[in-house]
């Protein structure tokens, strides 16, 4: 969809086209799938509510494969429905290695691939992958952006700084990505640096979110806490990870496990990533960490279960 950009007008461009098309010829599948990744996006970046954006995500995947049950993009798709929305890390698995099988070097499955390396915690195989895919298709900002995440999970700032800033030059709108900037420039130790890219994010969530980060790592506690509290009345009901991150991050433990139990309780989407983030760092020798790790089945023991078999194109 429009070069593989995240924006909020080409996806909803890209939704019509492939309604119109669909119009003309309801048994072409491409154009299904194409409609189930645009609402996957959509969804993962807060532009459609979870619940109806994953449906119709799902609905659209199937309806692909019922056209056509070798389709691998639409197997891709249900590997991102399996790995964000329910949280089922060997589903995501199973249907990644099957879209992997009927075309080993589509580019964008090869990328799914990583994100999915990402969830198994196998860091060093993702960052293959996405290196891979990036060398061959350069002008795709949303495989800088997913290389950018497998670098921060790892780790590697300026390496994460680097690919986010590739995929803003690429595509200046992509929603996330000043957020992503920051949160490297964050790391990193560059505090002031990200509040400057915080404040350019165009999706609200992420730029309250982003704010109240920078601010506590700058010392300006007042305006955390106005920040933390408009991010909590904004966003604590639907994304509770998010407020979990800007409490784990200052250091408040409590705080922080009292939010992911809210987030297991709803069973939020994406829950399998957050080992990988280092917001967590100041909690992670909480033995409620050890806990909720294992609640969502992201322990190293549950993890090293999880079969995925995936190797670069010859």
């Amino acid at each position: 969809f429009f070069g593989g950009q995240i924006a909020a007008e080409g996806l909803e461009q890209a939704i019509a086209l492939y309604i119109q098309a669909l119009a003309i010829d309801p048994s072409y599948a491409p154009s299904w799938d194409g409609l189930a990744a645009s609402y996957l996006v959509q969804t993962n970046n807060d532009l459609r509510p979870a619940d109806e954006g994953y449906r119709l995500a799902r609905n659209a995947a199937e309806k692909a494969l019922s056209i056509d049950p070798g389709y691998a993009p639409a197997h891709e798709s249900l590997a991102w429905l399996s790995l964000w929305y329910d949280n089922d890390l060997a589903a995501a698995a199973h249907h990644c290695e099957r879209a992997l099988a009927l075309d080993p070097a589509h580019l964008g499955i090869i990328r799914t691939a990583a994100t999915v390396l990402d969830h198994l915690g196998r860091l060093d195989e993702s960052i293959a992958l996405g290196e891979y895919v990036t060398a061959r298709d350069p002008v795709a900002s949303n495989a800088h952006t997913l290389l950018g995440h497998s670098y921060l999970y790892a780790g590697r700032w300026s390496e994460a700084a680097a690919s986010y800033r590739a995929a803003l030059r690429l595509s200046p709108n992509d929603i996330g990505s000043h957020h992503n900037l920051g949160l490297a420039l964050l790391f990193k130790g560059e505090p002031q640096a990200a509040l400057d890219e915080f404040i350019l994010e165009v999706d609200e969530e992420w730029l309250v979110k982003g704010r109240a980060l920078a601010l506590h790592a700058l010392g300006r506690n007042n305006e955390h806490e106005s920040r933390l509290t408009e991010l909590i009345d904004g966003w604590g009901s639907e994304w509770p990870s998010e407020v979990a991150h800007v409490f784990a991050f200052a250091g408040d433990a409590d705080a922080t496990f009292a939010w992911l139990d809210r987030a297991v309780a709803q069973n939020e989407a994406g829950l399998t990533e957050q080992f990988l983030l280092p917001f967590y760092r100041p909690v992670r020798t909480d033995p409620r960490w050890t806990a909720f790790l294992e609640r969502v089945g992201s322990s190293p023991e549950q993890l090293v279960t999880v079969e995925f078999e995936v190797s670069l194109p010859e």
